[in-house]
């Protein structure tokens, strides 16, 4: 026996105890179902008391958030702060939800594999007792093989494949016959999707609908779940999430169509048992739900209390800092009462780190900029004055031409404002 033979133990004793006493596989899988929600119901129980309680305080975590704005550092320590003293913990309403899934993932292995799960036969014994019944070909361990091996051992080949499984050293004790036959429906076959292949049926239709059944029950087992828990009649029923709410009909048709229809059998007895064990908590939850609403209330009276008190205390505070000449809004005033202060004198000077990073002094030829605060401004020199020779050249030859300086882009040259008013006369003196 390997380690998930011994795991598995518990799981595939009682499956096996109920097919031998009832000598009906479906029959087997629906009591083994009823014995996992007795063995959960207390943590069932626990985590939708747990949900109730978060439900009842989300008010208050909501003027958590409040209070504490965006400061997500603060908000989380608060709240754990919060939970802390309530006595909550926030994974409690979800965390029972996944323990049906891990033990599906055993109940799983067990329908796959009975051989190996429930008779503890070894590989090389569950390859001699598919060549003592006539496996067609080389078997291998694979898929759903040994679930087909299973449904092929019946009352009386069963002892030859005790027989070729002793052969092997393995005690052949806890072999026995499984009876897969469920009301004309073999639940070791996967259901197909085109089931008039092959020719139509009670097996292929019944296989066929299985899976769609599945899908309707728990949907419908997930809406009396949703209406449960609306346990105050006072407050709004919250909106329904379509998507959460059709997450497991999803699953339960896909598993339906993809694995053998005894899981098919397994899923509708744990929606319908489901059904009634959300109808029980409900009942049981009542006066525990009225309870915790009527705490719930007094911890919002006694926070909204603290609350009253910490403003009247910092009111008190504040009082105390403006009476003895503290507030620095009355400071300020002060400052700007006194005479000899000057409040524009940080305008004053260059100040370039508040002129912007793209500020050039020096960007305007024409008027060079000049810091007041600088040094002194320098002295334009005057040109020297032409010698005699060059005067009588100069009157000789007329005078030279000044030079044109070269005016910015952004400035239009004084020429054209005067064609612009002898074009305007000339257009005058014609009319």
């Amino acid at each position: 026996m390997d380690i998930w033979q011994i795991l598995m133990t518990p799981f595939s004793w009682i499956l096996k105890t109920f097919c031998q006493v009832f000598n009906s596989y479906g029959i087997a899988l629906f009591l083994f179902t009823v014995v996992v929600k007795i063995v959960l119901f207390p943590l069932n129980l626990k985590g939708k008391k747990s949900a109730i309680k978060m439900n009842l305080l989300n008010g208050q975590l909501q003027e958590i958030q409040k209070r504490c704005g965006n400061d997500k550092e603060r908000y989380n320590q608060e709240v754990q702060k919060f939970y802390t003293e309530n006595n909550v913990n926030p994974m409690g309403g979800c965390g029972w939800q996944m323990i049906p899934i891990i033990v599906l993932y055993p109940l799983y292995a067990i329908i796959r594999r009975p051989l190996k799960y429930m008779m503890w036969l070894t590989e090389d014994a569950v390859k001699a007792v598919a060549t003592a019944l006539g496996w067609s070909g080389e078997f291998t361990v694979a898929g759903y093989n040994e679930l087909m091996l299973g449904s092929m051992m019946e009352a009386g080949n069963l002892e030859a494949a005790k027989a070729a499984a002793a052969a092997t050293g393995v005690s052949a004790a806890s072999m026995f016959a499984i009876n897969f036959n469920f009301f004309g429906i073999d639940l070791s076959q996967v259901p197909q999707l085109k089931f008039w292949e092959g020719g139509v049926s009670i097996n292929s239709v019944g296989l066929f609908l299985l899976p769609i059944i599945s899908a309707l029950v728990s949907l419908l087992s997930s809406l009396i779940m949703q209406k449960t828990n609306q346990m105050n009649k006072d407050q709004p029923a919250p909106k329904m999430n379509w998507s959460l709410m059709l997450m497991s009909p999803v699953i339960s048709l896909w598993i339906g169509f993809a694995m053998p229809a005894g899981l098919c059998i397994y899923w509708i007895a744990n929606s319908l048992l489901g059904m009634v064990q959300e109808v029980i908590c409900g009942r049981i939850l009542r006066k525990d739900y009225e309870a915790a609403q009527k705490e719930m209330a007094e911890q919002a009276a006694r926070a909204k209390e603290a609350e009253k008190e910490r403003r009247r205390i910092a009111a008190e505070k504040k009082a105390a800092a403006i009476a003895a000449g503290k507030d620095p809004r009355k400071g300020q005033q002060k400052k700007k009462q006194e005479p000899g202060v000057d409040l524009t004198a940080s305008r004053e000077g260059l100040r370039a780190y508040a002129r912007g990073r793209a500020y050039d002094p020096n960007r305007y030829p024409i008027t060079p900029y000049w810091d007041p605060n600088g040094p002194a401004k320098p002295v334009e020199e005057k040109p020297a004055e032409p010698a005699e020779e060059e005067k009588e050249i100069t009157a000789q030859s007329g005078p030279a031409p000044a030079p044109q300086e070269k005016q910015p882009q952004t400035e239009a040259p004084a020429e054209d404002s005067g064609d612009y008013e002898e074009a305007y006369a000339e257009d005058s003196e014609e009319t």
